[in-house]
């Protein structure tokens, strides 16, 4: 039995810390107490160290490892990565040992194909949504994984990402439409089509429309986001040693986006800024994680105890619009 890289949420326990990173960890504490998360598995922070050591090459036997951990998270997911008919998809994400907000790279949506969007729609009744998440990857995608970690440093505004918010600007225009959520899955299908073509002519290359490909595509961004201009910037500041690597975290993907029963957010058992012992966080109603940090949305208060009166007069609380969730939620936080 050779070194283990791969672990399962579920696998994984606190003392980790150091070779599954702050979020694996986080990820492992909370399966191992039985709350609700979607399955998904962490490769270590060892890989990394390795990945470097190796001109990025991935040690032997890691992608055979991969696959299995994948086969239980099918499993666990009723989903099939990948299927046609039954898709499952995956997003990917960094998680150091110290954390480093903000600093490596995510990608959502992993898996959405010409071959698998339509069993998508088929599974989900919801044409809107499957062509919005599309979208939304081939942007993520286009600007993490074919852009940032190949060290393509466009000229400023010239980006792959700049390129297609100007084309979802336009669209919105032509729509005569104010939000995103505002255009239909027609306008978004068209969309990324568009995106598609300006993704060829910007990086000289086709966003892939496979599956595996995604996904491995998506893994080595992160791992190579360790030693992007930002990350090793933050490091000197905050002494964070550059043998440390990043773990990746590969899960389930679960959808804000389905429409306004649907939603996103984040949370904190208490006030992350005072320490003051009161559930606090913000949420979006038909979002995906990136809306809420991106600053396109002004999001609402998790409640009506921590709402700041000044700016979300008006939205929503989650404990208000959608109560049955929330009580959900402030349960898991006890």
């Amino acid at each position: 039995m050779g070194t283990k890289y791969v672990y399962i949420f579920s696998d994984g326990e606190g003392k980790d810390k150091n070779i599954l990173g702050g979020k694996g960890v986080g990820l492992a504490e909370m399966a191992r107490l039985g709350i609700p998360i979607p399955p998904g598995f962490t490769i270590t922070t060892e890989v990394c160290t390795a990945f470097y050591k190796n001109k990025g090459r991935y040690p032997e036997g890691l992608k055979e490892q991969v696959n299995k951990a994948m086969l239980k998270v099918e499993r666990a997911a009723g989903a099939k990565f990948g299927d046609p008919k039954n898709p499952l998809l995956f997003s990917a994400r960094s998680g150091a040992r110290k954390s480093m907000p903000g600093m490596m790279e995510t990608v959502l949506n992993i898996g959405l194909t010409s071959k698998t969007i339509s069993g998508m729609i088929e599974k989900t009744k919801n044409a809107r949504f499957v062509w919005d998440s599309y979208r939304r990857l081939i942007q993520m995608y286009s600007d993490v994984v074919m852009e940032k970690a190949e060290g393509i440093e466009p000229a400023e505004g010239m980006g792959v990402r700049q390129h297609l918010e100007r084309e979802l600007a336009a669209m919105k225009k032509r729509r005569n439409v104010k939000y995103d959520t505002e255009l239909t899955d027609k306008d978004l299908a068209e969309l990324a089509e568009i995106y598609k073509n300006k993704v060829k002519q910007v990086i000289g290359k086709p966003f892939p429309d496979d599956a595996n490909e995604q996904l491995w595509g998506a893994i080595s961004a992160v791992f190579k986001s360790w030693n992007g201009k930002r990350s090793v910037s933050y490091r000197r500041i905050e002494s964070i040693p550059d043998e440390w690597g990043t773990a990746v975290n590969v899960q389930a993907m679960v959808f804000g986006n389905m429409g306004d029963n649907s939603a996103t957010g984040v949370a904190f058992t208490r006030n992350p800024a005072t320490g003051e012992n009161k559930f606090y966080g913000e949420w979006l109603p038909n979002a995906q994680g990136e809306d809420v940090v991106a600053g396109i949305r002004t999001p609402n208060p998790i409640n009506e105890e921590t709402r700041q009166t000044d700016d979300t007069e008006g939205s929503p609380s989650l404990e208000k619009a959608m109560p049955k969730a929330y009580v959900q939620i402030k349960k898991i936080r006890q």
